[in-house]
């Protein structure tokens, strides 16, 4: 049986003086890929509207954070402290290259779930496109222990 994990996301958009929130609780998938990547996985919902669409965060072990999103919105978001990556962003409106700047990552994250966290910014051709922050809390809710019968 694989292991069950139950992701919490919080995602902040700051823009001028206002603040939008999003939060997802779901299921997740939660690994060490091939690489030695941590990997975060799972499906996207109405409430973050990007439904239809699959997301994975990687965490290398040198601190780069990518996220890409599969399915009906495509991107490939990669971002490290004191580097500006120019990045992929297809929505079903049209496709363009952002700019993606860490402000701070703070990883957290064992073989036990954890926490992860960072703020970053997007711009196109130097306008500010976003100024996000988002937080991603990871747990154990069953291991392969759990339903074995003798």
């Amino acid at each position: 049986m694989k292991e069950k994990w139950i992701m919490k996301l919080k995602s902040i958009q700051y823009e001028d003086d206002e603040e939008s929130e999003t939060l997802l609780d779901t299921e997740a998938e939660y690994f060490i890929d091939d690489n030695g990547e941590r990997v975060i996985s799972y499906e996207e919902t109405e409430a973050t509207g990007m439904e239809g669409s699959e997301t994975e965060i990687h965490i290398a072990p040198d601190g780069t954070v990518s996220i890409i999103r599969t399915g009906f919105f495509q991107t490939h978001l990669i971002m490290k402290v004191g580097k500006k990556y120019f990045c992929n962003y297809e929505t079903p409106f049209g496709e363009f290259t952002v700019g993606v700047s860490a402000r701070w990552i703070h990883n957290h994250l064992t073989d036990d779930g954890g926490t992860l966290s960072m703020r970053y910014l997007a711009d196109a051709n130097t306008t500010l496109l976003s100024d996000s922050e988002v937080s991603v809390e990871i747990r154990r809710i069953s291991s392969p222990d759990d339903n074995e019968t003798d």
